[in-house]
């Protein structure tokens, strides 16, 4: 499907009137005439252009791109959609991925990125420590990586679930030849806890906590020195657990689950390169 060089032109008309409607109105045509073919821009380029809003359109990365050739001769005009065109099909360029510290600190993590450097050489990776959900259109962020117990500010954004794990309470054998393995929940509270703010709120009420924080590489750490018992998701823990760094105490006992979702701004305008990382994501925590 081709772009029209009539929808380019009312694109470019959107952006110099600052709206839809100020367009519409100012060159005596229908708003919703306006809007439908604008959608149809998108769709034939692949990508989105404008971030609409009540009163006024914002541009994307893509849009911004688009707009600074489109009042240049037809050549540039012909060479900005090739642009666009293989930015979005192409596995190059700059991939920008936003996530909790703990997460991006975790040794699976870090080999889905070693997977996908090796395979996808010509992308570079930009990784960004966000603990909270953000707009990731205006924020030019092409993948958050969110546990499920954070509220998503744009509904209309793609949430998939590609990781779920249960949590546990560990320990260091140091630890627990200093002081009295707790046999029950009420034996915990003799302990210092060590917690993320998420799983904070699963310990019971007067639990004694020595140390809340978003990275749970900080907690394992913690807890390895022998500083108190940590609750962690058990899915992050099986290297130590392996290494003898850690001990799981009260194993039968059980916490919520944690879960951690992909959000990503459009399914139908998702570029190869975001596409690729989430079925890399999807592959290696499938079966865990």
């Amino acid at each position: 499907m081709k772009a029209s060089m009539d929808d380019l032109y009312l694109f470019m008309l959107t952006v110099r009137h600052g709206g839809i409607s100020a367009a519409a109105m100012a060159h005596g045509l229908q708003r919703s005439k306006v809007s439908r073919r604008l959608q149809e821009l998108e769709k034939a380029l692949h990508c989105q252009l404008l971030i609409r809003t009540t009163r006024h359109i914002e541009l994307t990365e893509n849009g911004q791109l688009l707009y600074q050739h489109i009042s240049q001769p037809l050549t540039d005009v012909n060479h900005a959609i090739n642009l666009l065109e293989s930015q979005q099909n192409s596995l190059q360029g700059v991939f920008r991925l936003a996530s909790t510290a703990s997460f991006i600190a975790s040794p699976m993590f870090a080999e889905v990125l070693d997977a996908y450097s090796r395979q996808f050489p010509l992308v570079k990776l930009e990784l960004l420590y966000l603990q909270k959900s953000v707009d990731l259109e205006r924020e030019n962020i092409d993948l958050q990586l969110l546990p499920n117990m954070a509220e998503i500010i744009n509904l209309d954004y793609v949430q998939q679930t590609f990781l779920t794990s249960s949590n546990g309470l560990f320990a260091s054998p140091e630890y627990l030849q200093q002081h009295t393995e707790p046999k029950s929940i009420a034996e915990l509270q003799q302990h210092w806890l060590l917690a993320s703010r998420y799983n904070a709120t699963l310990l019971q009420e007067g639990t004694r906590l020595r140390l809340v924080s978003e990275d749970i590489n900080i907690i394992q750490q913690m807890a390895s020195l022998g500083q108190g018992i940590a609750l962690l998701p058990n899915i992050l823990m099986r290297e130590f657990l392996q290494q003898g760094k850690l001990v799981q105490v009260l194993t039968d006992v059980n916490y919520s689950d944690i879960m951690m979702t992909l959000v990503y701004p459009s399914r139908r305008f998702l570029p190869e390169k975001t596409r690729a990382m989430v079925t890399l994501l999807r592959q290696k925590f499938a079966d865990k």
